[in-house]
Parts: C-alpha cells; structure tokens; sequence
C-alpha cells in the first residue's frame, strides 16, 4: 500500500496586503475624484448665480449715481433676491465646509453672505431714514420740501428742526453694519491671489472690509452726535463759538500755526460773525507768566530765546486736540471777554474745498478769493497765497490793531452756501463732512455730555487708545515759512512676526519738488517755500524698545505720555529740508505685544496733513495707501 504523502499548501500574506493596499489607495483617488467632480459640478451651476449677485450689486453703486432714492430702493430689493437665490443654491453644498483647504473658501462666501444680506437690511433703513431730507441733500424720488424753489436756508431750518427724529434710525444701521462688519473681519484676505484675469482680488476684498468697518464705526459713534445736534445748532438757544484758523502751512501737533480767530453765533441753524481777529492782536492784550515746554524754548529762538514765557499763538503744542484747548482756552479768558460753549479749528484745506463748490467770492474790505491754481505759488490754490500775503507780512504790516481776514472770509463762505441753489447742496455737504472725516476740522466742548459726543464720531483730534499695534507720527514746523503746502510724504512701516514677537522699522521719506520762494522781506515777496525745521514726535504702544534710529539730528528722547511711548527727535538746523530737496528718518523699535494669530495696527492722522502715502509690509503681505483719516489693519500671521 502506497504511503499518502502529505501535502502542505503555504499561504502568503502578503500578496493580499498588497491587493488590499491597492484597493484602498484606488478607492481614495475615486473618492477624491467624485469630490472635486460635485464640487466642480456645484460650482457650474451656482457660477452663474455669483455673476448674478455680482452684477446687481455693481447696479447699486451705478444706480446711486443717478441721485434718484426710488431706483436706488428698487434696486436693492432685486440685488436682495438675487443674493437669497445665491444662497439657496449653495445649500446642497453644506458639507463642502468640512473638507480641508476649501472648506475655508466655502466659510468665506458664508460670510459674504450674511454680510451682505445685513448690508442690504442697512441700505433700506438709510433710504427711508433720508427719504423726507432728498429734496435737501439734492436727491430725487423722494418728498420736496415746500417745492424746488426754496433756497439752501430755507432746507437747512427743515433739516435743523426734525434733525433729532434720524436719531433711532442711525441706531438701527449701525447694528445691522456691525453684523455685516463681525462676518467680513472672519475673512482672511491673504488667502486669495493678488491678481485674477486682471483683476486685483486681494485689494479689492480689504478695500470692502475696510469700507464695512469704517461704516460700521462711524454709524454706530454718529448717534451720539445727532443726539446733541439740536444743541450745537442753537435750537433752543443761540450758541457762540470760538473759531480758530489753523495754518497748516506751518504744521503744528493740532494742525497748523494757530493765526486768526473768530467768534461765530449760531441761532437755530444760522451763523453770524460776531468778532475778528488777528492771534497777534489777542496775545497783545495777554500777559504770559507760564514757562513754555522745552522744545519752544529750544528750537524757536525768537521770541523764547530772550523770554521764555509761553505765548497764546503757541499753546496747541500737544498733539491731543483737548488737551491743547484747555490750556489755551483756560488763558484766552485772561486776553477776552469773550464766551463761548465750544471752540472749533479749521485749516486752510476747508476753505479750498468750500470755494471749489461755490466758486470765486468777493469779501468786503478784503478782496477776491477762489480755489483756482495761483502761479505765484507753485499752483497752490489762490485763497491760501491770499490769506498768506494778508496774514505773513511783516508784524508791522498787518499785525498790529488789524481784524484778521478769517472770520469775514468764513461769513461769506457762510452766506454764499445758504443761498446756494439746491444743485450745490450735495457738493457742500460731501466737503464739510470730508473735511470733519478727514481731520481739517477739530471740536472741543467744555461741556463733558457734548464732548463725549464729538469724541466717538472721531473728530475731537484725541489720541486713541487701542489694543494692539499703534503708530502716530505728530510734526511740527519751526520754520516760520509755509513749507508744508509743498512737501509731499511716504511713511514705509516693515513689520517682522516671528513667534509671536513683533520687531517693527519705520522709514519717513521727504520731498520738496517745488522751487524755493525768495525770502528777503525788503524785495516785497512771500516767503512761503524755504528751508523746514521738524521737531518730531512718534507715539507707539507703551513699553516699545527702540533698537536704532537715523535722520535725527538730536538723540532721540524715550520717555511715556498720553498713555503711548514717545520717540522725539528732530532735523532742520545742521541738515534741513531744503526746497527741491529730499530727507528721511528711520526707527526700528521692539513691540510690547505678542501676535501669534493676528497683527492688528491704528494708525492715527495727524490734523493738518493731507492724505500722506502709506505702504505696511507684514511679513511680506503688503498693503498700500494714502492716509486720508485714522486706519485700523489687520493682517492673519
């Protein structure tokens, strides 16, 4: 009998791990495939719907130009719909937000959304909220107020009368603002490409968050405002103000030299001059006893050289709005007799702006002034070579027992704007609240409910408190000449994050492309464009390290006020600015903040200043601009 071999049959394992390895990775590349095919097959058919929104809401910004409330209205209810479809049709693709990568851009346009529904919700309380006013503000498709032949007066007495009732309107916008303003600071603008098929999509989506924050803000700080409105415009009682002309020709911390002042009287809306004069005239009659600060003394050698006491002109040496008119109104009791509830300071860009709507006008006693470009100047504007050939001639010449020009030149202003016809109104408007925006105009109020109020609308000329990075640079002019109309500025803010530590380096560059003015007194001739002399003053969070600086020609002084840390420095007297010339300072300083996930920064304007060109790299994303009014930015690390 045969022996029955045994067989043993060997198995692997492996192969199969293989085969099984195989048809996993198999089954994720399918997977991933069907994925990006629901994704791209989503995309398809909701692209058309985001081209549809897109437009409509393009068709409000060319719809707001017609000026015309009924299209405007119309048109946001469509561009309302459009977006609930848009949204509808992103339902399907809840489940998007949970796959890495694009799950973020996914939350993005969540956010969009539901910012713009609350935008759109904004938009319908303004028109309601204006629509009585449109015949005022120069709108139509709204109520006329007593017909289209009443005068700038006679709408601006209805505006002053009913004023209080926008009140809680302005409440509700800033809330739905705020909603629109919480989704769009979620979304992180460093994610998306700097240019697309020729478009800037990076700069165009900070340019919409900014503009969302910056509405959100000043809706919700204007309430207070408008709640004191009939108050500041003498409804119940005539108010006096002090009006002080601040050349910002010759830049000072608040704006400019501080050359002529004014007292208004508003009575329910209208204003009229009540005195004027020259700042010389006033510190004729003023008897200083106080010592001026040390930079006054230091760099102003006449007349602090031979008296160091400190003179009224020169009191808006600290660059806090407030802070200065306390201490200059606390002595303008001591020279005048004058009360007043508030005082109000404007440069010469207000002017330009007012004119360039009204046209040229005539002042009595004083001549023709206009916006139009002056070739004795370099092109500056011929109202600001007037009022320095009135005001900077030799003392002899003008400054002594003469009214200043500046309070019959904002009279007639005045008048000229209240008998404007009503094709003008919104061009007057669009000036005065630039220039309040934009810091040519400043307000202090002695009354603390009344302050309070000018402070959250941002135009009291304060030094902000903020958490996070902070930058102001203050100058002021102890040139004596106009200098400043012609010097052009770039401010360059590097900043490096690295674990959490932030190491900033700030370059200031000067120009000065116009030629020099000739300043001898004796040939009769302005002396507007001349060497600069800066004293300098850079405020940066508190506990900031400097590492280095360059351009100054004095050590730079360290030390703490108005809740900042201070870099001082200055340049003029070895190496100034010379007209057709240029100059620079540097400062690299150790932040006392850590930014791990976000770098925030405020950059506060000083008065006076017209829009200097700004560019903020932060570790290589940069951004670039021109500072037209305080700017907060942010930036994901």
């Amino acid at each position: 009998m045969e022996e029955i071999k045994k067989i043993e049959i060997q198995t692997e394992e492996k192969p199969k791990e293989k085969v099984f390895k195989k048809k996993w990775f198999l089954g994720a590349i399918l997977g991933l495939v069907l994925v990006l095919f629901l994704i791209l097959v989503s995309t398809f058919l909701v692209v058309g719907k985001i081209k549809t929104v897109y437009q409509q809401t393009k068709k409000i910004t060319d719809v707001a130009k017609s000026k015309d409330l009924k299209l405007i209205s119309q048109q946001i209810v469509e561009t309302k719909k459009s977006l609930k479809d848009f949204e509808k049709s992103l339902r399907p693709l809840f489940w998007v937000k949970f796959i890495p990568f694009v799950g973020a851009y996914k939350a993005d346009i969540d956010h969009l959304i539901r910012a713009g529904e609350a935008g759109l919700e904004a938009g319908e309380i303004i028109v309601g909220a204006i629509e009585p006013y449109s015949d005022i503000i120069g709108l139509s498709g709204g109520e006329k107020v007593g017909g289209g032949e009443k005068t700038a007066e006679d709408r601006i007495n209805f505006l002053v009368s009913t004023i209080d009732k926008i009140v809680p309107d302005i409440e509700k916008v800033g809330q739905k603002l705020l909603i629109a303003k919480r989704e769009v600071d979620q979304i992180d603008p460093n994610r998306y490409p700097e240019n697309f098929r020729g478009r800037k999509v990076r700069e165009s989506l900070r340019e919409m968050i900014t503009l969302i924050d910056e509405g959100a803000t000043i809706a919700s700080e204007a309430k207070p405002l408008f709640a004191v409105s009939s108050w500041l415009l003498g409804i119940d009682s005539p108010r006096r103000y002090l009006l002080i002309f601040q050349n910002d020709g010759e830049l000072r911390p608040t704006g400019g030299f501080m050359t002529a002042y004014a007292i208004l009287e508003v009575d329910k809306g209208k204003p009229k001059p009540v005195l004027s004069e020259d700042i010389y005239a006033l510190d004729a009659k003023y008897k200083p006893t106080e010592r001026a600060p040390e930079a006054l003394i230091k760099y102003v050698p006449f007349p602090y050289g031979q008296d160091p006491r400190w003179r009224l002109r020169d009191m808006n040496i600290s660059p806090d709005f407030k802070i200065s008119m306390e201490t200059f109104s606390s002595n303008f009791e001591k020279a005048s007799k004058f009360k007043y509830d508030g005082i109000v300071a404007i440069d010469t860009e207000v002017l330009v702006r007012f004119l360039k709507v009204l046209g040229p006008i005539g002042v009595p006693e004083w001549g023709n002034f206009s916006a139009d470009p002056d070739k004795r100047c370099d092109g500056c504007p011929q109202v600001v070579y007037e009022l320095e050939r009135l005001i900077s001639k030799p003392t002899y010449e003008i400054r002594v027992a003469r009214k200043a020009v500046i309070g019959p030149l904002m009279h007639s202003i005045l008048a000229n704007a209240l008998g404007s016809p009503r094709e003008r109104i919104p061009a007057l408007f669009e000036s005065l609240s630039s220039s309040l925006l934009e810091k040519h105009m400043l307000f202090y109020f002695p009354d603390e409910k009344i302050q309070k109020a000018v402070e959250a609308l941002n135009i009291a000329g304060r030094v902000r408190d903020y958490e996070g990075d902070y930058f102001y640079l203050n100058e002021t002019s102890f040139s004596g000449a106009k200098s400043n109309f012609f010097i052009k500025q770039e401010v360059k803010q590097e900043i490096e994050v690295k674990n959490g530590k932030v190491i900033k380096t700030v370059t200031v560059d000067y120009r000065n492309p116009s030629p020099p003015s000739n300043c001898n007194l004796e040939a009769g001739q302005l002396c507007l464009n001349a060497p600069y002399r800066n004293w300098f003053r850079i405020y940066v969070p508190v506990g900031a390290k400097l590492l280095e600086f360059s351009g100054s020609e004095t050590e730079i002084k360290v030390y703490e006020e108005l809740g900042k840390t201070v870099f001082e420095g200055f340049f003029g007297d070895k190496y100034p600015l010379r007209p057709q010339g240029s100059a620079k300072i540097i400062f690299k300083y150790e932040l006392p903040i850590s930014a791990k996930e976000e770098y925030k920064l405020l950059i506060q304007k000083q008065p006076g200043i017209d829009e200097p060109r700004y560019t903020v790299v932060v570790n290589g994303h940069k951004e670039e601009f021109e500072l037209k009014t305080d700017k907060e930015l942010k930036f994901k690390i």
